[in-house]
């Protein structure tokens, strides 16, 4: 696995001279950021997308048929990229929020791009800045740089795809922070990168009607027409929608009969959005966070083709710290909940967590975890999930694991290589390297 070092003092030095260039350039530096946030996902060639004509993408390189191998997709939630949430909740290097990474016993979790703020010397810090740092203040190139490695990384261990998750610039221009990962990705030329997909991101927060729904297709529906869009059975752009049953509420609940809609004929409704833009009929994919089978003849009766978690969180037990089940008896109960209860009349894609040891996140001394993974661990549960999938080729008919997840380090479940130690911090990448060689195995 590659090791690299960014060379932040380089960066900041040309964010410096970009910050005074646009200081004399813009008037109206306030609009300009928005501005520049609601055009950043549109930096890639344009799809000529409702009218069937072909986009350009010479020089991109990137199929857009699999190769019928299993595929590896994993959750994306971009809490990371120094906006949003990265320097209070996750990083505790402002003050006010939870800083769950801030206490010295989960250094080690920080994302590799992170640094100790007292190696930080190039950046005035605030008097009572947190010992960890990322991209503060903030820098579209550092998080591009950032992420440029993060695809690397990524694509060079056999993840297939990443899922990203957040709503779409086109229903909110700050995305809330959780879009500028995916704006880094798009904007990186790598021709064999790792693919994407994009969630239909269901928070209730956002009160979605017809009209919203539209506004959100309008974005995704876009992104599918690149080549980079992870496409399954065949040329299907592969569709997960996160927490179908709030957006089934919030459609039913709409006070105007034009807004209102069923669940089914929001399904139908991407269905025919996806092929009115001349591309095949869409995978669409049902996705709660936990214990999605339990809905699954909701989801099977309304139009989608499958369901999963995002999660998966199976096999743990509410325990004092570090006496749950082991990681290999969790990874049992996994394989043994896909039997009991994802095999059904509905096909689905089975969701594999990475852990479940949430303990910077804990609120009392008894929570919900099972153990960290020994040696070996990781890749037999790689290894027991494909070998499930491959053998319920007709209930797993897209031959496709989520995985949870790249990046929710604060929670426990990451690949993301994370941060070496000072002063060269060369990025540790144990769990990835245990998954590359359990994918090179299996394929």
């Amino acid at each position: 696995m590659m090791k690299i070092a960014l060379d932040y003092k380089k960066i900041f030095s040309l964010f410096l001279i970009t910050c005074s260039m646009a200081v004399h350039a813009q008037p109206n530096l306030a609009a300009s950021a928005v501005a520049t946030a609601d055009t950043a996902h549109r930096d890639y060639p344009a799809a000529a997308a409702i009218d069937g004509d072909k986009a350009d993408w010479t020089g991109w390189g990137i199929p857009t048929v699999d190769n019928g191998e299993p595929l590896l997709g994993v959750q994306r939630w971009d809490m990371y990229s120094g906006k949003g949430t990265t320097q209070g909740q996750e990083l505790g290097y402002l003050p006010g929020e939870q800083g769950f990474l801030k206490p010295e016993e989960w250094h080690d979790r920080a994302p590799f791009f992170c640094r100790r703020t007292a190696d930080v010397d190039w950046v005035q810090h605030p008097a009572d800045a947190g010992p960890l740092w990322f991209n503060y203040p903030f820098d579209q190139s550092l998080l591009r740089e950032a992420m440029d490695q993060e695809i690397d990384f990524a694509t060079e261990a056999g993840v297939d795809f990443f899922i990203f998750n957040g709503p779409t610039r086109t229903l909110y221009a700050n995305g809330w922070e959780l879009h500028n990962n995916l704006d880094a990705y798009l904007n990186n030329t790598r021709e064999d990168k790792t693919k994407f997909v994009f969630a239909l991101y269901g928070h209730d927060a956002i009160d979605y009607g017809r009209t919203k729904v539209n506004l959100m297709l309008d974005e995704i529906i876009a992104y599918m027409q690149l080549p980079s869009w992870q496409k399954v059975k065949g040329n299907r752009p592969l569709v997960p929608v996160l927490w179908p049953l709030q957006f089934e509420t919030m459609l039913a609940s709409q006070e105007s009969s034009e807004e209102r809609m069923t669940l089914s004929e929001f399904v139908d409704l991407i269905r025919s959005r996806v092929m009115a833009a001349g591309l095949e009929n869409p995978y669409i994919v049902a996705q709660e966070i936990n214990r999605s089978y339990q809905h699954a003849s909701t989801f099977q009766a309304a139009g989608f083709d499958a369901f999963t978690d995002y999660q998966g969180g199976y096999g743990g037990t509410e325990a004092t710290r570090d006496q749950g089940p082991s990681y290999a008896s969790a990874t049992q109960a996994l394989i043994q909940t896909y039997e009991s209860s994802f095999l059904g009349s509905m096909p689905f894609i089975p969701p594999m967590p990475i852990a479940m040891y949430a303990w910077p996140r804990a609120t009392s001394s008894v929570y919900y975890h099972y153990r960290e993974p020994l040696a070996g661990d990781l890749a037999d549960r790689i290894k027991l999930t494909f070998e499930f999938l491959k053998s319920h080729p007709k209930q797993c008919d897209a031959q496709v694991v989520f995985s949870y997840s790249w990046n929710e380090h604060s929670e426990g479940g990451w690949l993301c290589p994370t941060m070496g130690a000072s002063p060269d911090y060369i990025p540790l990448t144990t769990q990835l390297d245990e998954v590359t060689a359990a994918l090179k195995s299996i394929r």
